[in-house]
């Protein structure tokens, strides 16, 4: 990996999502993209698809700069599907704190859930192969 985290920290879906967490917490994207496949999918919460690793990681560093430079995020859940060997479906609560708007006002925080397509990849490790960001949203009635 080109951020200098190894391999080995790859070890599980469930160490996929703390490695993102802690890259997001460092504004780190390039240790962010290096989570993975270089043909990934990545939608964000506004709904925005960025095919491919290097599309993603150079819209999530310039919001670094700007509205996230002091966001960090917090895990609340994870939960893991096994599907076919070396195939994962990883759905993750995270809460999003620090985020600022366009005209630099603080922005409460928020909740979201995180839905990636993750891949064991030999000695590699499981990469992300497809990941969503959508708004959580309280039930209706709550």
């Amino acid at each position: 990996m080109t951020s200098g985290r190894p391999s080995s920290g790859l070890s599980g879906p469930v160490d996929v999502v703390g490695l993102s967490v802690d890259a997001w917490n460092e504004h780190d994207m390039s240790a962010l993209g290096d989570l993975f496949a270089y043909d990934a999918d990545f939608i964000d919460v506004f709904g925005t698809w960025f095919k491919g690793r290097a599309a993603f990681e150079q819209a999530l560093a310039e919001r670094h700069r700007s509205v996230f430079a002091t966001s960090r995020f917090t895990r609340k859940d994870v939960a893991v599907r096994r599907v076919p060997p070396g195939l994962a479906i990883v759905h993750a609560v995270i809460e999003l704190t620090g985020a600022t708007s366009p005209n630099d006002q603080p922005l409460a925080p928020a909740l979201g859930v995180m839905s990636y397509v993750m891949k064991r990849e030999g000695t590699e490790g499981w990469r992300i192969l497809a990941f969503q960001n959508t708004a959580l949203t309280p039930p209706r009635g709550q």
